[in-house]
C-alpha cells in the first residue's frame, strides 16, 4: 500500500462489551434532542447555553497533523502490562498507533481511517482490514472515526456524527446540568447509548462517560495533566476504563511526551508477504480467550 503524507464470554454480555473490550485491547496492540434549560452564571459558567458552547469550541484543540511518543499501561483484574508507543494523527484522514514493547521494536500497528480499521500483528504474522460498516453490523455502538479522533484530541463531539457546530444549532441536542465546579452535557446516540461530557470551570473537557442502554456497561475516558502545546491546552494523560455493573474490567492509561503538531507526517501500512488475514470476529474471539 502506498504511503500517505501530510480507537464474560457469555454471549448475553452483549456486543457492546465485546466492542469496547476490543477497543481497549486494540489500544494496547495498540440524542436526547430536547432543548436544555438556560443556566444562570456561576464560577466559570457562562450565562447562556450558546455562549457556553461557544466557549467550549474556543478551547477545541486544532491540528492538521499530530505525532507523539506514548507510554501505555493496561490493567485488568488478572494482569498488568505496559508498552512504548508512537501515535500519529492526520486530521480527518487517519490515526495510527505503533506498539513497541521491547527496545523500540514494533510488534503491532493499528490504523484507523475514515472508513476502515487495520491491524498488523507482527508477532503472529497476521493482519486485519475491515470497514466500519461491516463492524457496525456486529456491534451496537454508533461510533465512527471522527468520534475516536475527538477522543484523542480532547474535543466535544456528536455521537455517530462529528465535531460540534454552533451553526447547525447542535448544542440544543445536549441536556445540560451543572454543579458548583463543573457542567455535564448529556446526549444519546441512535442506539440509546448515553454520552456524558464533563467540563471544568475553564470550559475544557475533563471526562467522557459512555453508558449502554441497560446501564450495565460504562466506558470512561478521563483527561488530566494539561500543558500548553502551540498556545493550546492539551492533556498529557488520558485514562480509559471499562466497568461492568460498577466492577472494573480493564483500563488503559496513555501518558504523552510533548506532541509535535502541524509538521509533515508520513504513515504507511505495508503488509509483509506471508501474513495471514483474519477478521474482526476472529480478533474478538482471540481477545475473549486472553
Amino acid at each position: 500500500m502506498k504511503n500517505q503524507v501530510i480507537p464474560n464470554r457469555n454471549i448475553r454480555q452483549t456486543l457492546f462489551h465485546k466492542t469496547v473490550c476490543g477497543a481497549l485491547v486494540l489500544c494496547l496492540l495498540a440524542a436526547c434532542k430536547s432543548a436544555a434549560d438556560k443556566t444562570s452564571s456561576g464560577a466559570g459558567i457562562m450565562k447562556t447555553e450558546e455562549i457556553f458552547f461557544a466557549s467550549i469550541l474556543d478551547h477545541t484543540f486544532r491540528f492538521e497533523t499530530l505525532s507523539a511518543r506514548l507510554k501505555l499501561e493496561f490493567k485488568s483484574p488478572e494482569k498488568e502490562m505496559s508498552s512504548r508507543a508512537q501515535l500519529k494523527m492526520i486530521y480527518n484522514d487517519r490515526i495510527q498507533l505503533s506498539l513497541q514493547p521491547l527496545l523500540g521494536i514494533e510488534m503491532f500497528r493499528i490504523e484507523l481511517t475514515a472508513d476502515s480499521v487495520k491491524i498488523l500483528d507482527r508477532m503472529n504474522k497476521r493482519f486485519m482490514m475491515e470497514s466500519y460498516e461491516n463492524i457496525k453490523g456486529k456491534s451496537t455502538v454508533d461510533f465512527n472515526f471522527n468520534n475516536l479522533q475527538a477522543l484523542f484530541a480532547n474535543n466535544l463531539f456528536i455521537p455517530g456524527e462529528g465535531n460540534l457546530s454552533l451553526v447547525a444549532g447542535q448544542f440544543r441536542r445536549f441536556r445540560m446540568t451543572k454543579d458548583k465546579h463543573s457542567v455535564n452535557l448529556k446526549i444519546k446516540d441512535e442506539t440509546g447509548m448515553l454520552y456524558t461530557f464533563t467540563t471544568g470551570e475553564d470550559e475544557i473537557l475533563r471526562s467522557i462517560s459512555i453508558h449502554d442502554k441497560s446501564e450495565k456497561y460504562t466506558l470512561t475516558w478521563d483527561y488530566s495533566d494539561f500543558q500548553t502545546v502551540d498556545k493550546q491546552r492539551f492533556p498529557f494523560k488520558m485514562e480509559a476504563e471499562l466497568t461492568t455493573n460498577d466492577k472494573k474490567q480493564g483500563a488503559v492509561t496513555f501518558t504523552f511526551s510533548p506532541p509535535e503538531i502541524n509538521s509533515p507526517l508520513r504513515t504507511d501500512f505495508n503488509i509483509p508477504a506471508g501474513y495471514k488475514q483474519v477478521t474482526f470476529s476472529q480478533i474478538m474471539k482471540l481477545i475473549d480467550k486472553q
